[in-house]
């Protein structure tokens, strides 16, 4: 269950930061790359549940196509495609399969689990598309730095935007009766924090404190040192959205 949602949300994600990569000075290959990786990720999100219906299998069959596109079509027709493509996989999260909470402490909206579904699925992809970019300076070394700052940067907004959301979404919650009469935030940081602080640990400080670290290791173009880097972040990322939803599923703790 897990594993099919962190499938279909990384590539949703991974599709939605490969808008950020001009295809004229990166080519086809990364375009190639990230499509067919999508196309295998969204079909292990629709085997595993975790998309449904017609707009999962929408979203697994544009994906295909797009790769046929990436393939041989003029390059300016990816940029038009790939949003396309983007806003199809989005429609198919927000229409996916709904995961309740087993014995959830905490009462709260449906939008609350949208956004962090949402922003999950861009926190997921701009790590994975940021370590992608850092490996593809080895195959093109003369690419401009600033393509990597740029991907540096949109991860650490995702980070930001996902810990912001999950705080506001903790504080709009109401306590269940079975949670007593304790705050939702004592809640998340009492009952539940033996998982609660490794997710905010693990899954959002330490991959803040790896976008500063890459963004030095950019600055002076250590290109290598900061796809090493990433690779960590990437780790700390999907360690910490594995914790976080496995507190949605089991208490209904939104992070």
């Amino acid at each position: 269950m897990i594993f099919s949602w962190l499938a279909s949300h990384l590539a949703v994600g991974g599709l939605f930061s490969l808008l950020l990569v001009p295809t004229e000075e990166f080519g086809r290959g990364l375009h190639r790359f990230t499509g067919v990786s999508a196309a295998l990720l969204l079909g292990i999100g629709l085997a595993g549940d975790a998309l449904r219906g017609a707009t999962g299998f929408f979203a697994l069959t544009a994906a295909v196509l797009w790769v046929a596109i990436a393939q041989g079509a003029p390059l300016k027709w990816l940029r038009s495609s790939l949003a396309m493509l983007t806003a199809t996989g989005v429609v198919a999260l927000v229409r996916g399969t709904a995961f309740p909470p087993r014995s959830p402490l905490l009462d709260v909206g449906a939008w609350a689990e949208r956004t962090n579904s949402l922003l999950a699925a861009a926190l997921l992809g701009s790590v994975a598309l940021t370590l992608l970019v850092g490996h593809w300076y080895l195959v093109i070394p003369a690419l401009d730095i600033r393509h990597l700052r740029r991907m540096n940067r949109l991860m650490g907004s995702c980070i930001a935007a996902r810990g912001l959301a999950a705080v506001g979404t903790l504080l709009s919650a109401v306590p269940k009766a079975g949670a007593g009469e304790f705050p939702s935030w004592r809640v998340a940081a009492i009952q539940e924090g033996f998982f609660f602080w490794q997710r905010i640990g693990i899954g959002l400080a330490g991959p803040a404190i790896l976008v500063w670290m890459v963004g030095r290791t950019v600055r002076i173009r250590s290109t290598q040192s900061a796809t090493g880097l990433l690779y960590v972040t990437a780790i700390l990322v999907l360690i910490g959205e594995m914790i976080s939803r496995f507190l949605w599923i089991t208490v209904g703790i939104p992070q």
